[in-house]
């Protein structure tokens, strides 16, 4: 992908934001490197957040946002 070849995720993961970092796991990419996974990791993680944004602001309860303490 950065070099120039085709890749994708193969397995969704998880991405965590906190206040100092972003951990990624459990993805999994055909043909790209740890850098290419994470790259597309948080592109997916990105599309995520934009649908659930706009689940929330259609109607009252939409969307699968959990708030917690």
């Amino acid at each position: 992908m950065l070099d120039g070849d085709p890749c994708t995720l193969t397995k969704a993961g998880t991405v965590l934001v906190t206040d100092d970092k972003i951990e990624i796991g459990g993805f999994g990419s055909d043909n790209g490197t740890c850098r290419d996974t994470a790259a597309l990791a948080l592109v997916w993680a990105i599309g995520r957040l934009q649908a659930e944004l706009q689940a929330k602001l259609e109607r009252p309860g939409g969307g699968n946002t959990v708030l917690t303490d």
